[in-house]
Formats: structure tokens, sequence, C-alpha cells
């Protein structure tokens, strides 16, 4: 199964210059844990909510500080003609829980999490039982 198949197509994006107040409004609004940021049609970064929990309020900095500032920049990236194999060993090589996925151009298609990957995998667990039980 490719990841296409798999990932969340709303994702919901910020500008690097706006500040960490909007980016978390954003997140509480759109109810995320994550934004993307974009250069033209291609990720630049990305920022969390734990990000600005331990790079923003946990240095003392303010709710003016720029997304800039404090986002993880070149973010990890997969494609969205990778296998689901490719898919777990990026999540464990990279230790992040969230992709970006991209098309073979490197445009933004989508985000895919850990907990995306968790809900599959307990569906189709389920899935199994019921066959084993018949």
């Amino acid at each position: 199964m490719p990841v296409k198949d798999l990932i969340q197509r709303k994702v919901v994006t910020i500008e690097p210059e706006d500040s960490v107040m909007l980016a978390a409004q954003r997140m509480k609004d759109k109810m995320v844990g994550s934004l993307v940021i974009l250069d033209g049609d291609k990720p630049a970064g990305i920022i969390t909510d734990r990000d600005i929990a331990i790079r923003v309020v946990g240095t003392g900095k303010t709710p003016k500080t720029l997304v800039k500032e404090v986002m993880t920049k070149d973010p990890i990236t997969i494609r969205e003609d990778a296998s689901f194999f490719e898919l777990t060993k990026a999540f464990r090589d990279a230790a992040v829980r969230r992709l970006i996925v991209v098309d073979k151009n490197g445009k933004l298609i989508g985000l895919i999490s850990i907990d995306d990957v968790l809900e599959l995998l307990t569906t189709e667990f389920a899935n199994l039982i019921a066959a084993i039980r018949g």
C-alpha cells in the first residue's frame, strides 16, 4: 500500500513570518498538533505544539516570536509513492512522529503521523482476529 493511500490531504500551513501565537491559535482552531511552513508549494519547515512548548515557552521567548525562529527547518519528507515498509522505516530512522508527504517534485501532498499508522494497524489487526475466529 503506497503512502498516498494513507495520508491526510488537508494540511494546515502557516507563514514563516507569522508569530508563534498565531501558530498556537491556528493549531487550536483546526485541532491539529503541527503546521507545515511552505516555500511556494514545497515544505520548508514544520512547527509542532511540542516545539512551541519547548522552544518558545521553555526558553522564555514571547508569543510574538516568529515561526521561522523556532520551526524545524528542512523537515523529513517521504514520497507519496513510498511503500508502507519505507514509511515505517522513515519514522524509525528519523525518530519523528509526523512525516510530510511530497510528490516526485517535492510539492506538498499531505501529512502522515504515527497515530495514523497505528489506527490503520489496529483496524487491520481487528480484521485478522475476525478472520481467525471465523
